[in-house]
Formats: C-alpha cells, structure tokens, sequence
C-alpha cells in the first residue's frame, strides 16, 4: 500500500510537467511534418530555377595575341563566352564563328559586351597559331581586344586542359591544315565556375539571356533568399 501511495504521489509531481511539455512536442511533429511538406514541395515545384555549378575552372596560364601572359585569373571579374578553335578552321567553323559574332553585336548593343561579359578563343592548333598569326586573325574580323582574347601556348599544356580537364576532342591538324573537333562553348561566371556548356543548336540569344538572367538574380539574391538559391542547388533545380 505504502508503495502504491509513493507512485501515485510520484505520478502526481510528474504531471504538470508533462502537461508543458505535449505542446511542445505537438508543436515539434507539426513543424517537422511541415517541413518535410515544404521540402517536398519544393523539390517537386522546383520554384527557383538556377544555372548549375558544374566546375571550378582548372588553373592555366598561356598567351595572348598581344604576347603577354594570360590565363584563367585574368579572365575572372566578368563573365567569359570561351571557345576553342583555330585560325586554320576556315569553313568547318564558318557557322560557329558567324553565332558568336551574332551574339557579340547582340551584347555590344546592350552595353553587356567588355563590361559585364568578354569572349576568350583558346588555338587547339598552337604550334601555328602563335601570338602574331592570332592577332592578325582577330584583326581581320574586328575583334576588340578589350573583349576578346585568344590565347596559345604549348600544345601539351592546351591538350592537358582542353582535351584532358574539359573533355573537348580534337585530333592533331592534317596536311591541309584541318582538323576533327567539337565545336563547343563555355559560359565561365565571374568567380571561374563553369555554369553552362552549348553547343551549336543551343547557342542563341534567347539562351543566353534566359542564362545571363538567372546568374543574375543569383548573384543579386541575400538574406534569405540566398538560402533558398542555395536550395536550389542542392535540388538540382536546372531550367531544361
């Protein structure tokens, strides 16, 4: 009986306790169920949309058409449109070069072009085109300096980060001069992340402004909706 008196009595000092604290643990179940519904949702709806981070740029340093040193730490600070080709390509890079000058008097006509967004053109055929030949080659098509570099420089090194590090082929030139490569561009944001790989068919405008605007909200997003861009990413939330 004593026993039975002393439990009672115990179970009494307990309840006021418990009393306070079903709240809370309601209160627990109901936010974590309401967070595992917003995450859901969120994933499903995908309401952000954003350019991915598919790398970090590899560190490179070559030259550019004016003979100076030039690599991927002097590229950062703007947005880069990079490109590999050579001044050999003639035809086989008739349509890609015709795009990106589409795309530079496009930019230019926004004030985007040297300011916010440049283009780089890296040889995959250095041994001939050095900083002379890629000088006269970006005077004959009116490409300005300030937003446009070409870079050279050992062909082992050139193969190493495009051929090895971004996995764009190319074969050695032939006797004409020619070569097998794919014809790809890089968007790099202003950090030296690559955010977006195009090929021909997928290089327009209305791409590129549709990419350019979405770097952009990012980049300007705090607070709160930093988080939320974060989010985002880790729920791989890309536009098709």
């Amino acid at each position: 009986m004593g026993s039975t008196l002393t439990q009672q009595s115990s179970n009494a000092r307990r309840d006021p306790q418990l009393k306070w604290l079903q709240p809370l643990l309601i209160g627990g179940g109901v936010l974590l169920g309401a967070t595992l519904i917003l995450t859901f949702w969120f994933a499903l709806a995908q309401p952000i949309k954003v350019i991915p981070r598919i790398r970090t740029m590899p560190a490179f340093l070559f030259t550019d058409q004016n003979g100076k040193p030039a690599g991927d730490a002097e590229l950062r600070g703007r947005l880069v449109l990079m490109d590999f080709s050579y001044t050999r390509c003639g035809v086989g890079c008739a349509a890609l070069n015709e795009r990106l000058q589409t795309l530079r008097s496009a930019l230019k006509q926004t004030g985007q072009l040297g300011t916010a967004i440049a283009f780089a053109t890296i040889s995959i055929d250095p041994a001939h085109d050095t900083p002379e030949v890629l000088r006269t080659y970006a005077a004959q098509i009116g490409a300005d300096p300030d937003s446009w570099t070409f870079l050279t420089g050992a062909p082992e090194e050139i193969k190493g980060l495009v051929g090895g590090e971004l996995s764009i082929y190319y074969e050695k030139p032939g006797p004409d001069g020619s070569m097998k490569h794919d014809q790809e561009v890089l968007l790099i944001d202003e950090k030296g992340i690559l955010r977006a790989r195009y090929n021909l068919d997928d290089l327009t405008m209305d791409r590129l402004n549709r990419d350019l605007g979405l770097l952009e909200q990012e980049r300007n997003s705090s607070g709160m909706m930093r988080q939320v861009y974060e989010a985002s990413h880790f729920f791989l939330c890309y536009p098709p």
